[in-house]
């Protein structure tokens, strides 16, 4: 199942709010290679932004289990641009969408260093911020793509 059909599918569970026009012109200025065209269609589509979604410990492929609250184009910019671990992880590919919920502190990140439309969700510890170079091999894939994700959230 495609991404959108599976977002048509949750659609009426998302109590969050849309991507503006100007949200999106922010995003593409300021991270430009971070922004392809079917993010910036489920950003302006989908009710994404401020809805909570969770995994279950086996659901999370790193076992951890995962609560998120997914970020406003403002928040993603604000964690690639001017927060660790997101300036140390932006060169390589990675862009936030979501905040622990239960206060750990790690954010979830898009792996977009592929060019899929479908990425994976990954988690990126706040353990190793500020590094000189981030040790890639420590973040943890969370979702083998964004369909996956938005299958098995709650």
């Amino acid at each position: 199942m495609t991404l959108k059909e599976r977002l048509n599918r949750i659609v009426d569970d998302l109590n969050g709010t849309r991507a503006s026009s100007d949200d999106i012109d922010a995003l593409r200025k300021r991270l430009p290679a971070l922004t392809p065209g079917w993010l910036v269609n489920i950003l302006t589509e989908y009710k994404l932004a401020g809805t909570s979604f969770s995994l279950s410990e086996e659901q999370d492929k790193s076992g951890l289990g995962a609560d998120l609250l997914w970020l406003t184009p403002q928040q993603m910019l604000s964690e690639s641009c001017d927060c660790e671990p997101g300036m140390s992880v932006q060169s390589s590919g990675f862009l936030p969408i979501g905040a622990c919920a239960t206060g750990s502190g790690d954010y979830y990140y898009l792996d977009l260093r592929h060019t899929s439309g479908d990425p994976p969700v990954v988690r990126v510890p706040h353990d190793y911020a500020g590094v000189q170079s981030y040790p890639l091999d420590k973040i943890e894939i969370v979702s083998f793509s964004l369909s996956e994700f938005f299958r098995n959230a709650r």
